[in-house]
Parts: structure tokens; sequence; C-alpha cells
């Protein structure tokens, strides 16, 4: 090859070297600005035709939402009650009336004409009967009486609640009021399961005297009305939460016995005090000789002594402060059977004082447990009561040192259990000893300080104590015991308080225990499922007309759907009009046959609507197969296919190519730039060619 050849191919070297500099330069231009230009689309505002399709989606979604079948009444209301307050009427003879027994009307700053005196009564609920007592002073007013009746229902354990009302015209607060003045209500919520409330008298004729009778049953449907409803406040049951713990590390609590008190409701409470557990034959730590100390109940406070002699144990000291709180001799076996007298010959009423037999753990034998014995103090219910130590620190010596409030519940702590252990036990004990207030162990996510610096968390549990069955105005609290376990546990410091729901209907409060609210004599029942503050209007109407406004409103929606796709089809994937217009081509046969049908090529639907009804009418069955049946019926399908449409993503159902935020093709949306090579291939094409 000639000299001249070789500069030829070292020139076209470098040259093409210089291309691909070039090249590759116009290259990282271009990429700049396509990513400059991929910003700006970025920021561009929504894409207006998935917007539409958004608004046209929901306006469809929320038509199919608000039809309903055809009732004898239904309650309808606008979009604003979704998510807020809900409401279903029932037939007369499914009806929950609130108020199931009202008194005759009376002047409740008038003197009572009953024979002052001690009246009882029975209140039922299903197959529960409670006796209550009410006494009535030679003073009392009416509405005393009215109030001491209601007072005790609300007090007794049964799930009745009792309510002194006001009206000025018979009948203006229930169909079941005639009387004017103040009236006693009793009422039961309409979602409990018991509903037969009765009453009766069973000393005296208290209840015949106030006139009390049972509601009217309703008659006919719910009466077509228009309800302004708003929502003060949802039902929340008392709530008692311990600090989370790691369930598997071993507990910090003592071992032995624990206590605390669980108190519910409004009424007296009985207070009591419970001992240390002993081994009632191991010998007494206490030193021979006289102990005082004082018990104060209703008012009266009461010295106490007792003599411990040398030799008891403790079994022996126990017998003897119960005797003496009872005020009884007792046989104490020391060295022999010796008489210990108390210090009074009466006992004091009201308080009572038993020595029964409690479980201690082993400290040798894993699960293992020895006999032992714990003195317990009660106070009853209804007037104060303390016990108070004196000489000698007796009552401390005996752990009878913290008053427990309500009912008491106890549990063991053994040797070696983790805080999972203590959950169980206490969930346990407190679950068995009464029905207010639930236990259980629940699991959560505590934050772990092994690793600092790092956000760790592991596997954690607390103890959580709800409220069960409450009542309206009814609350749960408790009370620590000697060795302060709840405080321990953290219990006392996470409590969150229950409260009642509350809403307004057409200006007048109501309240309920779990946002259970009945109106027209149990024929509508509305269900508060959030807090607002505006007037939100709810409506019975004729379920026939329902229906036939419900099915109006799909049809719109669906016409301004369709309308919206057929006029966009080539910017969105075929698929997407095909899911949604599927419902409809597969019961297009039983549509035709109600009256249903599809306007030529636009798909507009059109509804006869005599033929409508005349369909439905003559065979109920086939119209709810069409329209109505769980999966297979229209409205349930069409429910579904748009689920599926949202579920994928609207954006996912533009047309191949489309932008998502802008709605444009994006290459469609990038300039024409040419690279230096190219526009150098182009001049030298035209030169070629002339």
């Amino acid at each position: 090859m000639d000299e001249s050849g070789v500069t030829k191919v070292q020139t076209g070297t470098l040259a093409s070297t210089s291309r691909i500099k070039s090249d590759w330069a116009a290259s990282e231009v271009l990429s700049r600005a396509g990513d400059a230009l991929d910003r700006r689309l970025a920021a561009l505002p929504a894409n207006p035709l998935l917007s539409g399709l958004d608004t046209r989606l929901r306006a469809f979604e929320s038509a199919l939402g608000a039809f309903a079948w055809p009732q004898a009444r239904m309650v309808t209301g606008s979009g604003d009650a979704a998510g807020k307050i809900a409401g279903v009427t029932r037939d007369a003879d499914q009806a929950t009336p609130l108020v199931k027994i009202a008194s005759g009307g009376f002047e409740a700053s008038a003197q009572t004409s009953l024979a002052a005196g001690s009246y009882s009564f029975d209140l039922s609920l299903g197959p529960d009967t409670q006796t209550l007592n009410v006494d009535v002073a030679s003073a009392d007013t009416w509405g005393d009486v009215l109030g001491k009746v209601g007072d005790a229902v609300n007090q007794s354990p049964l799930a009745a609640r009792a309510d002194v009302v006001y009206q000025n015209a018979a009948f203006q607060q229930a169909p079941s009021m005639p009387g004017t003045g103040a009236v006693l209500a009793l009422s039961v919520n309409p979602l409990r399961q018991d509903q037969d409330l009765r009453v009766s008298d069973r000393s005296g004729d208290l209840l015949a005297q106030l006139r009390l009778r049972a509601a009217n049953r309703a008659v006919g449907p719910a009466q077509e009305a228009f309800y302004s409803v708003s929502g003060q406040a949802t039902a929340l049951p008392t709530f008692f939460s311990s600090t989370p713990t790691d369930p598997r590390a071993a507990t910090t609590l003592a071992t032995g016995r624990h206590d605390l008190g669980i108190a519910t409701g409004i009424g007296p409470q009985a207070s009591t005090y419970i001992s240390k557990a002993f081994t009632p034959s191991d010998a007494t730590t206490l030193a021979a000789g006289t102990y005082t100390f004082s018990s104060a109940y209703d008012g009266e406070t009461r010295s106490h002594s007792v003599i411990v002699g040398s030799g008891w144990s403790w079994g022996d000291v126990l017998q003897a402060v119960g005797a003496e709180l009872n005020g009884q001799p007792v046989w104490v076996k020391s060295a022999s059977p010796t008489l210990s007298a108390s210090s009074t010959a009466y006992s004091q009423p009201g308080v009572t004082a038993s020595v029964g037999y409690w479980p201690i753990p082993s400290t040798t034998t894993p699960g293992a447990a020895t006999d032992g014995s714990s003195l317990t103090v009660t106070g009853a219910a209804g007037k104060d009561f303390a016990l108070a130590d004196g000489a000698g620190g007796l009552l401390s010596s005996l752990g009878l040192t913290a008053k427990l409030t309500g009912t008491p519940v106890s549990f063991n702590v053994a040797p070696g259990d983790t805080w999972e252990d203590v959950y169980r036990s206490a969930s346990v004990a407190i679950g068995g000893s009464q029905r207010s207030l639930g236990a259980a162990t629940a699991g959560t996510m505590i934050p772990s300080t092994v690793t600092p610096g790092k956000d760790l968390h592991h596997q954690g549990a607390f103890l959580a104590l709800t409220q069960l069955n409450q009542r309206i105005g009814e609350r749960v609290s408790l009370t620590d015991g000697r060795t302060g376990v709840l405080d321990s546990l953290g219990v006392l410091s996470r409590e969150r308080p229950g409260r009642d729901g509350m809403i307004t209907v057409n200006g007048r409060e109501m309240v309920s225990e779990n946002d259970a609210f009945s109106l027209d004599q149990g024929r509508v029942l509305l269900g508060l499922e959030s807090v607002y503050a505006e007037d939100v209007p709810l409506a019975v109407t004729s379920g026939m007309e329902a229906t036939e406004k419900g099915w109006s409103g799909i049809t719109d929606a669906w016409n301004s759907l369709s309308r919206y796709l057929r006029a966009n089809e080539d910017q969105f994937a075929a698929g997407l009009g095909q899911r949604l217009e599927a419902p409809l081509a597969s019961r297009a046969g039983d549509l035709r046959w109600m009256g249903v049908t599809t306007a030529g090529r636009t798909g507009q639907l059109w509804t006869n609507s005599r033929t409508f009804w005349s369909s439905f009418l003559a065979d109920t069955d086939r119209a709810r197969a069409a329209l109505w049946a769980p999966a297979t019926g229209l409205v349930p399908a069409w429910k579904a296919a748009a689920s599926s449409v949202r579920a994928a993503g609207l954006e996912s159902w533009l047309s191949g190519g489309a932008d998502r935020e802008s709605g444009l093709s994006f290459e469609a949306s990038r300039p024409a730039l040419t690279s230096e090579f190219q526009l150098e291939q182009k001049h030298r094409l035209m030169k070629l060619l002339g």
C-alpha cells in the first residue's frame, strides 16, 4: 500500500474517532435534554384524561352502592352519609322499641301519696330476674320516688336503662307515654340479645301506684319521615393496658399472691381488705401480747383488740382477727385448745370477715403449691368502710392495708414465671371473677435496646383489659392491692376512659352504649359510624320509590361513563370498556325482559319504567336474580368489575405508549433533536444525489 493509502487510512481513523466523540457528546446532550423533558412532563398537572375517568367511575360506584332491593320502607340518604351514619328499617313484628315500659305522668315537685316504708319489686330481662328495693320517705316528692326507682334499675346487673323524662303533652317523647309531667321510662338497647323487659311488685304496690305499663307494639311499616342527624361521639369501652414487655423474659413481680379490685357502674360498691397468704401451721412471728385496731362503717367506728398468745400459729392469728370482727369467740390451737374471746359481743352490721384457702407457690418444686390461708374482710356496698391499725401494727403484719373497691381479684406469681405466665394468670383470674371486664394477652412490637443507634424492634406483649357489656354511663375503675401489682404492670397509667355514643336527631339528643339508636318504635335503627359536625339528612321512604330512584341513578352514572369511554376510545385500552360492559352484555336477555335496553351504537341505557315494575311484580325472583343476586346479579357484578378496574390502576388502562402523567404519547412529546453524525450523513447523501 502506498504512502497516500496509508495517509488515507490514518485520516479516516482520526475522522471516525472524531465522529465517535461527537456522537457521544451529542448523546450526552440528548440524554440531558431528555431528562429535563421528563422532569417538565412529571411536573405537569394530573392527567385530565385519567381525572375524567376517575370522576365518572366514582359516580358510577357511588350509584351502585346506593342501590338497594325494595322493601316496604327504606332509609335513604345522600352521599354525605357514607361512613358517618347508616340506617335500616325493620318490620313491625321485628321492631325493637327503645322504651319497653313507661309510668304515668306526675308533677315532680308534688309530695307523694305513697305510704312511707320499704318497697320491693322484681325486674326481669329475658331469663334473668333481680329483686330491687326502694325506700320511700314521708317527705319524698313524686320526682324523688321516680328517681329512686330509676336508680335501683340502673344499679342492677341487668342491661336495662331507666330515665325520668318530661313531656308537656301526651305522647311527646314516645307513643307509649300518655302521661304529662315527669315520666319514668325503662328501656333496652336495640342490639341487646334479650329484649323482653318485665316488672312486677313484690312487696307493696309501688309499681302499681306509679302506673307502669308495657309499651304498645308497633303496627304497620315504618312511617315515611325525614331525619336530620349529627354525630357528637362514638361509644368506646373503658380500656386498660400494661406496659409492653418481652413475654419470654422473667417477671420482676414478687412471688406470691397479688390482689386488685374491679368496680363497675355508678352504684355503691363493696370494699374489701385481703391479707397475705400464710401457711396456717407455721408459727407466727408476732410477739405474744395485745394488739389493737379499728373498723369504721356507715359512720360508726369500733375499736378492737386481739390477745396473741405464746406459741400461736399464723392460722390462729387469722382466726382470732376474723372472729374479733364478727363479734364471736374462737378456739385456737397452740399447745392446747384455747378460747379466744372477742373484745365486743356484737358484730358490726355490714362488716364480715372470713378465713379462706389460698395456695402458696412452692419455691423448690416448679408448678407445685402448698396449702395456705388468708383473711378477707368486707364492708357491704352502700356505706364507707375502712380498717385502721392500732398498737402493735397487727393489720400491717397481716397485710390488711389496702382497700379494694368492687369485686376483689387475686392471682399467684410462681418462681420462674415469665411475663407471659403473669398475663395468663391475671387474665384467667379477672375473666373468672366477673363479667364486666375482659382480659387477654395482646401482641405488639417494642423497640430493642440491644444495638444502640439501630432502629430495631422485637416481638412484645401486654395485658389488655377491656370493658364488656357496657351500659349507658357505666365505667370501670381499678384499685391496687397490697403489692401494687397494677402500678408495677403500668396499668393504672395507661387507661383509656370509656364514653357513650351520642347523636342529635331533629334537635333531640340521644345516647347509646353501642352506637345503635332506635326510632319510630324500633322500626328504624340508626348506626353511628364516625363523629361529624354537620347535619346529615336521612329519609324513610317507600322501598319501591327508593329502588326506582337507585336504578335511575345507576343508569345516569353508567351512561355518563359509557359516553366518556366511547369519546376517548382511542386513548384507552380496549379491555377497559369490555370489562365494564361484560356484566351488562351477559344479562341482556333478562334486562330486555325488564324493559332495559341499549340505545343503538351509543351504548346508552334506557328503561321503560312501566315494563320494569310490571316484570318485577310478575316474577320477583327472576328480577332479583337479574339485578341483585350475590355475585351473579348485575349490580354486584358491576361492583366487582369497577373494583377490578381500580385495583389494576387507572394508568394501566391507557392505550399503548400513552403517558400516565400527561395523557400524550411520550415520544411524541420529545423535541425532534438530530445528532451531528446524523446531520453529516444527511449532508453527504444530499451531495451524492446532487
